[in-house]
This record gives C-alpha cells, structure tokens and sequence, in this order.
C-alpha cells in the first residue's frame, strides 16, 4: 500500500482561517500605529504654528505707542488691538484681529489683513492700560486641547506720574 504525501482540504482551509485572522490583528496594529503617528504629527504641527503665532504677536505689541492718557493710545476690545508701532520696520497703523467666522487671528497693515494662525477655535484679548500697560492675548486652536497665552508689557511707554 503506498502512502500519500501532503494536505487534506480541512488542513488548507483550517490554515487560510487561522492565517486571515492574523493578518485582520496585524493590520488593524499597523492601522493604529499609523493613525497615533499621524495624531503626533499634527498636533506638533499645530503646536508650532501657535508658537510661533505668539512670537509675532509679541514682536508686534512689544513696540506699541502711546500710554495711558496718550493721543495714540491703543483700542483694546475683546477681538481686537489696534494701535501704531514705534519701531521704524514695523510703520503704520496697525490691527490685531480673531476673526470668529474664519477662525483666524490676523495682522492688518495699512488695511491689509495678513493671517497670522488660523484654525483657532477661541480667542480673547485684554489690556491693563491703568498705569504701567500689559496687553494678554488667549487662543485655543481646534485640533490642540489647551490654550496659548501670552503677557507683553510694551518696553518704549512712559508710565505717567502718580498724582495724589
């Protein structure tokens, strides 16, 4: 009687099964990983854009004119700083702004509006202009959970005298 070498058909499909569902584990691993790598990326990414957001904005409010009492005072609402610059490369009137619809913080020079970050789901801005001014400026953005702050206390106003 000879005997026959290799696989019956319940062995094959037995394999295939077992060999399909280590294939549906590996991929959905490899899914997940990718998606984490993904998440990482665009959330140093946002991270980022923000920071450097606020280096501008401090560059910008760094330089205001005008103090308390001042012809040239800067308008604080809670969307937007408008004011002029006494550093001689940054001339001009100029508006910071947190366009809601938009969802954008932008730069206004001389009526043109430059976007500075966008993507940002709330904003607030402040001033303390009683003596010595501080402008805080608050954004979150929608793909970041928390917020970026930051405080400038602009360096050429001249805090008038205390009179009592």
């Amino acid at each position: 009687m000879r005997t026959q070498k290799g696989f019956t058909l319940i062995e094959l499909i037995a394999v295939i099964v077992i060999m399909g569902f280590i294939s549906i584990f590996a991929g959905s691993m490899f899914n997940l990983g990718a998606r984490g790598a993904l998440s990482s990326r665009q959330a140093e990414e946002s991270g980022q854009k923000g920071q450097i957001a606020l280096t501008r904005i401090a560059a910008e409010l760094r330089d205001v004119n005008g103090g308390p009492g001042a012809s040239n005072a800067p308008t604080v609402t809670s969307t937007a700083i408008a004011y002029t610059s006494s550093n001689a490369q940054l001339t001009g009137a100029r508006i910071l702004t947190y366009d809601a619809a938009g969802k954008r913080i932008t730069l206004s020079i001389a009526g043109t509006a430059y976007t500075l970050i966008d993507g940002v789901s709330s904003c607030t801005m402040s001033a303390n202009t009683t003596y010595t001014p501080t402008f805080t400026v608050t954004f979150g953005l929608s793909d970041v959970s928390g917020s970026f702050s930051i405080t400038v206390k602009p360096r050429n106003i001249i805090t008038p005298p205390i009179i009592s």
